[in-house]
């Protein structure tokens, strides 16, 4: 099963996301998160501590995988047990584009794209449910630089594939979260 749950930066969507995993997971051990954020500045490193700290007032325990690239190498750590929630694929997909220069070249992102895409379909028949948070960066346009441009084309390519093959598309709004596609519960 794949999920999709997207929205603005601090919509609200990481904590839906989290609500829906522990509906789906039972027994409580069955409950994975993999942060592909990376702490590289101030804010980025409260956004996480914010994140961690919410888990873990939470009644069921997370086993939490820090994972920015190369999500592939997790997909034998699943079983047909576990709720799987990736937070961010906007973060994957930059620091996938990002760390080696493939940004420059279109043909090189998407070729990470595909990998990216390969490995959320590899992580879906790999547990229960998959459930992928991501960003909605498409309302003011694409900016004119090259490394954004790439990016951007990538993100909306990946969004497409995941809410075609997707059970459940949601879209958080100010917490609020609208169904897209499927049934949220």
């Amino acid at each position: 099963m794949m999920v999709f749950i997207s929205g603005g930066v601090r919509s609200g969507k990481s904590k839906v996301a989290e609500g829906y995993a522990r509906k789906l997971a039972i027994p409580e051990f069955s409950l994975h998160y993999i942060a592909t954020a990376s702490a590289d500045d101030d804010e980025m490193k409260q956004r996480i501590i914010h994140h961690q700290k919410r888990r873990e007032k939470q009644p069921i325990q997370w086993a939490t995988w820090e994972q920015p690239v190369c999500l592939d190498q997790l997909v034998g750590s699943f079983t047909k047990e576990d709720v799987v929630l990736l937070d961010c694929l906007t973060n994957w997909l930059a620091n996938e584009l990002f760390r080696d220069g493939s940004w420059k070249e279109e043909k090189l992102c998407f070729r990470k794209a595909a990998y990216m895409w390969e490995t959320l379909e590899r992580l879906a028949g790999a547990c229960k449910a998959l459930i992928i948070v991501s960003n909605e960066l498409f309302c003011g346009g694409v900016p004119a630089d090259i490394g954004t441009y790439h990016y951007m084309k990538m993100l909306g390519w990946l969004h497409q594939k995941i809410v075609a093959e997707a059970e459940v598309a949601v879209l958080v709004q100010h917490g609020v979260a609208t169904v897209k596609k499927g049934e949220l519960f």
